[in-house]
């Protein structure tokens, strides 16, 4: 079984990614091949890389175009794997990460796609709320609150063009979240397989609440809804996302009445 670690950067965090890489390089299963994609700073990131070239299978990849959904589709025709994960420059391994991941995949042949835990070690606090247990079937909700460093997929059962990121969402793009989710959910549309293991297999610093839920962060909520339920369904989540974060927002209603008008501006991909 052969891992594929797909690692956007705009190589502006060169101690976290050579942290990756190294935390990549200690792993006690080695047959994994590094995808790195650098959207600048091209210069710096293949200087990281030199380090690890003999040791790791990289290959380096420069792109004149930022975004990191754009980043992830322009990996998929690279990637040789049997599974894939999509890493950011500033989260790392343990060192039995791959190890888990690969028992976990053999141990539940029927899922499609596997995930588990981020943890923050650091804070010494998981990155959210998980469930105790693990979940053999994901709902659509649970499917909604996953991560992308947390996601494993099955490139066996499910093919590389159905993992294309919507890049209208994302790092960099207009929406600055939500890619993950969107992707995601047109899996669990198709009928795939997605499972939750409560293993800790990423690590990665826990953003505050604040961090999480700006105006922007927020507004492209209204979008996101739309994009995966439609209009009608997508102001329903939109409302009961309002009314749980209430609280952590700055500007309550304002946010609110922003992510509505954004969510009919936006026309569905």
């Amino acid at each position: 079984m052969k891992f594929s670690i797909v690692i956007p950067t705009l190589g502006t965090r060169s101690p976290e990614f050579v942290r990756l890489l190294n935390s990549i390089h200690e792993q006690t299963y080695t047959n994994l091949e590094v995808i790195v994609l650098s959207q600048d700073h091209h210069d710096i990131v293949s200087q990281d890389i030199e380090t690890f070239n003999e040791s790791l299978n990289i290959q380096h990849i420069q792109l004149n175009k930022k975004g990191l959904s754009y980043s992830r589709n322009q990996a998929i025709p690279y990637i040789t794997g049997d599974i894939v994960t999509f890493s950011d420059d500033d989260c790392w391994y343990p060192q039995n990460a791959f190890e888990t991941v690969k028992v976990a995949a053999e141990n539940h042949p029927q899922t499609d796609v596997v995930c588990f835990q981020i943890f923050d070690p650091e804070q010494n606090a998981y990155y959210k709320n998980y469930p105790g247990q693990p979940i053999e079937k994901l709902n659509m909700r649970q499917v909604l609150q996953r991560s992308s460093i947390e996601i494993f997929i099955n490139l066996n059962k499910i093919n590389k063009n159905e993992l294309l990121f919507n890049e209208y969402f994302g790092l960099g793009a207009k929406y600055p979240s939500g890619e993950e989710n969107i992707m995601l959910s047109n899996l669990f549309q198709k009928g795939y397989h997605l499972g939750f293991f409560n293993q800790i297999v990423v690590y990665h610093a826990k953003p505050s609440q604040q961090s999480r839920l700006n105006l922007k962060s927020f507004m492209s909520k209204g979008p996101l809804f739309k994009q995966i339920f439609g209009a009608g369904t997508g102001l329903i989540m939109l409302t009961a996302l309002f009314l749980k974060k209430f609280s952590h927002l700055e500007r309550p209603f304002p946010f609110y009445f922003a992510a509505i008008k954004e969510m009919f501006a936006y026309q569905k991909q």
